[in-house]
């Protein structure tokens, strides 16, 4: 009895089989679609795996050792430690690189004490050379107990007189050097600080009273890029723990420190990394799984007729609920295996070209239990739709049945209508819900595209066989209308195939135009030089010549300003250049010029002297001269007293006088404001009278209450106010000429801001979206007209701050390199478009869209192979009909290549559809870059004609040899 009952059960396992061996074809196309989705998920799984350990390689080089170093610490006196410096060397050694591999470093820093007749610092690193620069000398030969060079980097004083102690060099620590801990920024602030190379060897010097002197011992790990995993940060802080309690079984003295927080954020980066690529691949997935239900589906009657059979012959529902479901099980896990072996193969291609272990990155993606459990889920979950997909039917209507994937396609087409509604997915909101909603909307359009194209193809094609044309075309039409089949699931497969394809090549094609945009918007030129905020060397430091040699190059000034409470950037460049800039979406035509000069009278001797009359309040005069290298210089001549005097100074030679300010005198100001805070002086608090002064000074104009009146000078100056005496400019009452960001030119046409905290009336001319460079609203202006209204009024408000070169020459890198150009700050277009294709998660997300076209066009492909032999299979009977009416063999495989012309063309053009909209749709409302940020500027759809025509030639051939190759064989 339980045999029987073990046979009865076992047989509709066996029959599933038997079919399935007998016609494999009939469950090919969801296999397929199975496989591919099970491999585009595993590559999206092991590709996020490695992005993610690679942005964390690339992320710790950017922050650099000081900020990602395991360290462990022991202070006190050696001669009270609990055990031997050599085992506490050894034990330190131990625990950081249990942490993470690689190479500690020891360090020492004896306390502030008197060697050698003078107060130091005296400390020890162990390859000191790594971390010092030197400004003279040498770097130190290892320290031995019988002669221990040392190098000064900071600090000033005396230095030590000893036999055995040699100070070799001087010089600074690195900037990435992990050592602050110990040393800190000293400059020449405190007593001299001196390192030696090797840290325990210090503790061997023939000091007085060596063992009793307090110091601090430490190992240093710098957390090299590849040392660290990305999945290993989570459990780092737990290994820390575990190591610093066996180190304190060691001394409890010990202590273990780790930059938790620096590595927290970089795991941080990396995930967000991560699961946007996973976002990405998991669209293409979940789009071939979706065609394999649209394929199940429509294998329904296939599946009814069999349980018709299996009914009448007497089979329970237990039997034929596990007919139903066995064959969708085997098939979903063969293709899942499949699929998943390919992806991973993939995946390793992946890892590799992002230089990270192929290996590791497998263990703990692909093949790790979450990993296996995923591709144990997705087989699962396929089958179960595949025979939800089978079984299920929400309602009919006459002979129209609406199935589940009619209802999908309807909740599809919903989704990306809300998700247009919604806006757009900027990279701050792409971790977020409505960021991975958004990032699904070309699965989402994909599979209603392939739905709707399911359900229409059957009517075109009867009206294609209605309408007159040539007899094989309208005869393949109406078989096709009458009988499609798996044609017309091929055809909707097309759709898919080759939508994904366009909209993989062409978005492709949008990011990497997106790449070069944001590379030419950040450094619109091909350098661009700008002062350093470290060194602080302005460009006037450097000769013209200089910069000449680099190629092309013109001066801007960039400073920042307000209007109406709304913070912007003035950025002046010669107005010939403004156009040719790299970075517009546009190129602007308005003028801006002309340009204009600021006037004066230029210095011709190196002595200046002043003669003039003063009646009234003493005042300072300073004379305002513009140097030739675009800098300003205050020259203060002196006090002014009643009477007829000459003030003299030394002024820079080829300079230009374009201004004299009148101040008032230090000693009276500074009483003056004493009387303001209370004392009970009577002093005045404003000295007031009238200068006479020779020409060109009496024709000038004054402000600030200075006045001109019959070529003498009536001033009123005090503390509050900058008086003034200038020369009339060109540019007096006239408003700038600028192009506006929108926000700025909503402000109207004519415009008040402050620049530099000082007034300027500007005139909008041209509005422009974004200005290259520039982050935020911002205003262009001519260099030199700008420059002369702000310097006119109050000299020295702006000066150029910046070189851009916009044509360089071959050397230009080299000259860079060197002295004195090698103290900017150098931005390079070629740098910034490398560092962006070279990302990681760029790179990933390139290569899996890549990977995606090519799977795609290699599924149409395969599909159109199905359609044909399918037909020749399933369409025997009328075939043979066809040929007993007279129809010969060449007239029948025509017939079977116009049919699955039909379906191609038919495939085709709805996949040019919806890969024209899904393209459209993607890049305006999911707005993030290939490296997952919001881009500036904006995204523009690209088409890369030469590869999408390639394609389509590639394609039409290969498509019409495996179509004809296929259809050869004919029924005799």
């Amino acid at each position: 009895m339980d045999g029987t009952r073990l046979r009865s059960a076992a047989y509709p396992v066996r029959l599933a089989l038997v079919r399935l061996r007998a016609a494999p074809g009939r469950a090919a196309l969801v296999a397929l679609g199975i496989a591919a989705g099970a491999a585009m998920l595993a590559l999206a799984v092991g590709g996020s795996a490695a992005v993610r350990d690679r942005a964390v390689s690339q992320e710790l080089a950017r922050i650099g050792a000081s900020d990602s170093s395991l360290q462990v610490v022991w202070s006190g006196v050696p001669a009270q430690a609990s055990v031997p410096v050599s085992r506490l060397d050894s034990g330190a050694r131990r625990a950081l690189t249990s942490i993470v591999p690689g190479r500690p470093f020891g360090v020492s820093l004896f306390r502030q004490a008197q060697f050698g007749g003078a107060f130091v610092n005296l400390g020890g690193v162990d390859g000191l050379g790594r971390w010092v620069r030197l400004r003279s000398g040498r770097v130190p030969r290892r320290c031995t107990p019988r002669r221990c060079d040392v190098v000064l980097v900071g600090g000033s004083g005396r230095l030590p007189r000893l036999p055995f102690l040699h100070v070799v060099g001087r010089g600074t620590l690195t900037k990435d050097a992990p050592l602050g801990a110990y040393f800190g920024n000293r400059g020449a602030s405190g007593p001299p600080l001196l390192l030696a190379d090797g840290a325990l060897a210090l503790g061997g010097l023939p000091l007085p009273d060596a063992e009793l002197i307090a110091r601090t011992y430490g190992w240093v790990l710098p957390i090299a890029p590849g040392s660290l995993h990305d999945w290993e940060i989570p459990g780092l802080a737990r290994r820390i723990d575990r190591e610093a309690v066996r180190l304190a079984a060691v001394d409890p003295v010990f202590s273990v420190s780790a930059p938790l927080d620096s590595l927290a954020s970089v795991h941080g980066k990396a995930r967000v990394a991560g699961e946007r690529l996973l976002l990405i691949g998991g669209d293409v997935a979940v789009l071939l799984l979706a065609f394999a239900v649209l394929a199940a589906a429509r294998r329904r009657r296939d599946t009814d007729d069999a349980r018709r059979r299996l009914t009448w012959s007497g089979a329970r529902w237990t039997q034929l609920a596990t007919f139903t479901a066995v064959e969708p099980a085997l098939v979903a896990f063969v293709a899942v295996c499949v699929g998943w072996a390919a992806g991973a193969g993939f995946a390793a291609l992946l890892a590799r070209s992002l230089n990270t272990d192929t290996g590791p990155v497998l263990a703990h993606s692909l093949l790790s239990g979450r990993g296996l459990a995923l591709a144990a889920l997705l087989a699962v979950v396929s089958a179960a739709v595949v025979v939800a997909s089978l079984r299920a039917s929400v309602a009919s209507f006459g002979d129209w049945s609406l199935t589940t994937a009619d209802v999908a396609a309807v909740g599809a087409i919903a989704a990306v209508l809300l998700a247009v509604a919604r806006g757009d997915a900027s990279a701050d909101s792409v971790g977020g819900g409505t960021g991975a909603f958004l990032l699904l909307l070309p699965a989402l359009v994909v599979f209603a595209a392939a739905v709707l194209a399911a359900r229409l193809l059957a009517p075109v094609f009867r009206l294609l066989g209605r309408a007159r044309g040539p007899l094989p075309v309208r005869l393949a039409a109406v078989s096709l209308a009458r009988r499609g089949g798996t044609a017309i699931v091929a055809s909707a497969f097309l759709v898919v195939s080759i939508g994904v394809a366009l909209f993989a090549v062409s978005y492709r094609a949008t990011l990497e135009r997106g790449q070069r945009d944001q590379a030419a918007f950040a450094v619109p030129a091909d350098y661009v030089l700008s002062e350093s905020l470290e060194r602080l060397v302005p460009v006037q430091a450097v000769a013209p010549g200089a910069f000449a040699r680099l190629g092309e190059s013109v001066t801007a000034a960039r400073a920042a300003g307000d209007a109406r409470g709304r913070d912007l950037t003035l950025l002046a460049l010669p107005a010939h250049a403004v156009p040719r800039l790299n970075g517009w979406r546009s190129r602007p035509t308005a003028q801006l010029g002309p340009s204009e000069h600021l006037r004066g009278f230029d210095l011709r001797l190196r002595r200046f002297a002043l003669p003039f009359v003063l009646h009234g309040g003493p005042i300072v005069l300073t004379l305002d001269v513009l140097k030739p290298r675009g800098d300003f210089a205050a020259v203060e001549l002196g006090t002014a007293t009643p009477g007829t005097h000459v003030l003299r100074a030394d002024v820079p030679t080829g300079g230009r006088v374009v201004g004299l300010r009148l101040g008032y005198p230090p000693i009276a100001a500074f009483l003056a404001g004493h009387r303001e805070s209370g004392t009970t002086l009577s002093v005045s608090n404003a000295s007031q009278g009238v200068l006479t002064l020779g020409r060109p000074f009496s024709s000038w104009i004054g402000t600030g209450g200075v006045r001109v009146e019959n070529h003498r000078i009536h001033y009123l100056v005090n503390r509050a106010a900058v008086s003034l005496l200038r020369p009339k400019q060109p540019t007096d009452g006239v408003p700038v000429p600028v192009l506006a960001t929108p926000g700025i030119a909503a402000l109207g046409d004519i415009v008040s801001v402050n620049v530099n905290e000082a007034p300027l009336t500007v005139q909008v001319v041209g509005r422009v979206p974004l200005v290259p460079s520039v982050d935020g609203e911002a205003i262009v202006a001519d260099r030199d007209r700008v420059s002369t209204v702000l310097n006119g009024a109050r000299p020295g408000t702006l000066r150029p701050n910046e070189v851009w070169v916009l044509h360089a020459r071959p050397d230009a890198a080299e000259q860079l390199a060197r002295a004195p150009l090698n103290r900017f700050s150098v931005a390079s277009h070629a740098a910034a478009l490398h560092e962006l294709r070279s990302d990681p998660l760029a790179r990933g997300t390139l290569a899996i869209l890549g990977a995606t076209a090519l799977a795609a066009l290699v599924l149409a492909l395969v599909g159109l192979l199905l359609i044909v032999v399918t037909d020749v299979r399933d369409e025997t009977g009328e075939l043979f009909d066809l040929r007993a009416q007279g129809v010969t063999a060449r007239e029948l495989r025509r017939y079977l290549r116009v049919r699955a012309a039909l379906v191609a063309v038919a495939g085709v053009v709805g996949g040019l559809v919806t890969g024209a909209l899904l393209v459209t749709l993607v890049a305006s409302v999911v707005s993030v870059t290939a490296g997952a940020t919001t881009p500036i500027p904006p995204l523009v759809v690209s088409v890369d004609w030469p590869v999408l025509l390639l394609a389509f030639v590639a394609f039409v051939a290969a498509a019409t040899l495996v179509v004809v190759a296929a259809s050869t064989r004919t029924p005799a």
